[in-house]
């Protein structure tokens, strides 16, 4: 099971150096799922301009940004049928409101989530039945 990070890490003065380096392995180790679900939100945003404004587009593009960049980085996710409706709900919702400042509702969080998860599963044929039954 997918296990989200959360709390406070102490790292004495003297192991900066290896903690930076375990950080930048970590990170190129999840760059390839990284660039996947990117590529996946820049074709969820066509998707959208099809029948939304530029303005609708971009809120619900950057919200799933945002969801890209917690799962990548608070997350031991692997794949996205790994994500559990708790992670896409209430440990996004919480982080984001911590993290990020913008006047985004937890409403808005949820339909932009669900639009995305919904695309994955119409258009794209990547179902996450847990997700999806989270953001309803």
């Amino acid at each position: 099971m997918a296990k989200v990070f959360t709390g406070r890490v102490m790292i004495p003065g003297d192991k900066m150096d290896e903690y930076f380096a375990a950080m930048a392995a970590a990170e190129e180790a999840r760059r390839p799922f990284r660039e996947y679900l990117e590529n996946l939100n820049d074709e969820f945003a066509d998707h959208l301009s099809l029948k939304f404004s530029k303005r609708t587009v971009r809120k619900h593009t950057g919200i799933v940004s945002m969801f890209i960049e917690f799962v990548i980085r608070q997350t031991d996710v692997e794949s996205i049928d790994q994500i559990t409706r708790g992670i896409a709900n209430t440990h996004f919702r919480k982080w984001y409101k911590r993290k990020v400042w913008d006047s985004a509702t937890e409403n808005d969080l949820k339909v932009a989530l669900r639009k995305f998860f919904t695309f994955l599963s119409e258009e794209k044929g990547i179902t996450n039945e847990k997700a999806l039954k989270g953001l309803k």
